[in-house]
């Protein structure tokens, strides 16, 4: 899925709670931590992002951090220790797992698959690029239905 979907569906999710916010930045936060320096290093540079980049363009640290980002095992390992040190659940850091659930069916293997089962497995689901025309209309077509709903049941509340 796209950046900015992400963050539009980790509020809608988390609407309702004092948190959303926080949500909100946890369901970007992937792709930021991943491909954010990637994308600031082209766009100072001048270059235009029309497009996803050749493969041998992208350098080895956004494999890397994608693998670590993108991982179930890697989020579950966090999460559970966030909590066991805490003595809570950090539920917006919830929106990191959401971000990979979503991202497994809207990827192809063809451009960044998620890695979700990295480091145990390299195990990829080819699923519909989220890049693709179709999907990304009705993607955010969803989404808009979703936000006037939420506006809706706030206004009759």
């Amino acid at each position: 899925m796209d950046f900015f979907a992400h963050g539009l569906w980790t509020y809608a999710i988390f609407h309702k709670k004092e948190y959303k916010w926080w949500a909100a930045l946890f369901g970007l936060l992937p792709d930021a931590l991943s491909f954010g320096l990637f994308v600031t290093m082209n766009i100072l540079a001048g270059n235009k992002l029309n497009g996803p980049p050749p493969l041998s363009t992208i350098p080895k640290f956004v494999f890397v951090s994608y693998n670590y980002t993108h991982s179930l095992v890697v989020f579950g390992i966090i999460f559970l220790l966030i909590c066991l040190i805490t003595k809570k659940w950090l539920w917006p850091l919830a929106a990191w797992g959401i971000h990979i659930i979503t991202d497994i069916p809207t990827h192809s293997t063809s451009f960044f698959p998620t890695p979700f089962l990295w480091p145990i497995s390299s195990y990829n689901f080819n699923g519909i690029s989220w890049a693709n025309g179709w999907f990304m209309i009705l993607n955010y077509a969803a989404l808009m239905c979703v936000f006037i709903l939420i506006a809706r049941n706030k206004r009759f509340s």
